[in-house]
């Protein structure tokens, strides 16, 4: 790895955040609530599709894990079932384009996929079309987008495209294998931070930094307060920052991961508080390469929820984990 720039995370005090509730999804699946779903604004229209939850039992209880393929739309007064992707679908990657959202990759039926689609309003109805598949299958990854630019970040590389052709090209290996990492592109620059990987079982706090024009990668600053954004959403605000949404406890969740199979009822039958997800979010500025915390609030104490940024100020939470196995039903926009 290319020496790069070593620079300290730094984080504003923390205020509160307000957050105003949205209606319910109107069908009875959804209203368990779902994690990892798309998620995404067309125009002035909230979009949430696919996504997974144990409707019938508890991970506690045994019960089997559902996922999706409902698109759901929110015009501001009520929600309506769009359409449908052609394949159930969660923990994939959403991109708002110009003309709609890209969603890529994900887990189908119990493994990753290459299906990359374009999800458009028309007239309130999902139009729905296939564009061209990702080089190798991948789930769980960092996305983000930077101009006409499309990022793609997983355990198999960092993956590009651009808007209208959706040609997937792989432009990099990652310094370390990560799942649920978290992406940034500015400046010529291509952030990742952890994620955990699968190798070590560990969680790290570090972020890296890849020069999109040599392709070196190099340091990034450390995620706030040592934590990782493991189960962390990232959107990029209108502003140019990327703002970090929820996310586990790492000291827990790397605990966790070391379980044994006599540990899996005890760490399952905790209280959410007891997991200690992030309450607070945190916004990166490229310019600055600097964190700053915008606040705190319960109500974002989730893993694996979808977000987006809104039109004028604030971003939409949807769904997330309250705990392992236990969704939140709660859609809101939050303010900071």
């Amino acid at each position: 790895m290319a020496a790069g720039i070593l620079l300290a995370a730094s984080c504003t005090s923390m205020n509160t955040l307000k957050t105003t509730q949205l209606p319910p999804i109107p069908d009875a699946a959804y209203a368990k609530g779902v994690s990892a779903p798309f998620c995404g604004v067309i125009g002035s229209t909230l979009v949430v599709a696919g996504g997974a939850n144990f409707p019938d039992k508890s991970l506690l209880e045994g019960g089997a894990k559902r996922v999706y393929a409902d698109i759901w739309a929110f015009d501001g007064r009520q929600w309506t079932r769009a359409g449908a992707l052609p394949d159930s679908t969660a923990y994939g990657a959403t991109f708002q384009v110009s003309d709609g959202l890209v969603v890529a990759g994900g887990n189908v039926c119990g493994a990753a996929t290459d299906k990359v689609y374009k999800v458009q309003l028309a007239d309130g109805k999902a139009v729905v079309s296939p564009l061209p598949p990702l080089p190798v299958p991948m789930e769980q990854c960092g996305w983000t987008k930077a101009g006409e630019t499309l990022f793609l970040a997983g355990q198999a590389g960092v993956f590009s495209c651009k808007e209208g052709e959706y040609l997937w090209q792989k432009i990099a290996d990652i310094p370390e294998p990560l799942v649920q990492p978290v992406a940034f592109a500015a400046g010529g620059k291509l952030f990742l931070w952890g994620g955990f990987n699968p190798e070590t079982l560990l969680a790290p706090d570090t972020g890296h930094c890849l020069d999109l024009e040599t392709l070196q990668w190099g340091s990034a600053p450390a995620i706030p307060d040592g934590g990782t954004f493991v189960g962390a959403t990232g959107a990029t605000l209108p502003d140019g920052r990327l703002v970090v949404v929820g996310g586990v406890n790492r000291a827990i969740f790397e605990r966790a991961l070391r379980n044994t199979p006599e540990d899996r009822i005890p760490y399952l039958s905790k209280e959410p508080a007891e997991y200690q997800f992030r309450r607070e979010v945190f916004a990166f500025d490229s310019r600055a390469l600097r964190w700053e915390s915008l606040g705190s609030c319960p109500e974002v104490a989730l893993a694996g929820p979808g977000v987006a940024p809104a039109l004028q100020e604030g971003v939409f939470v949807a769904g997330g984990e309250l705990k392992p196995g236990v969704r939140s039903p709660l859609i809101f926009k939050l303010f900071y």
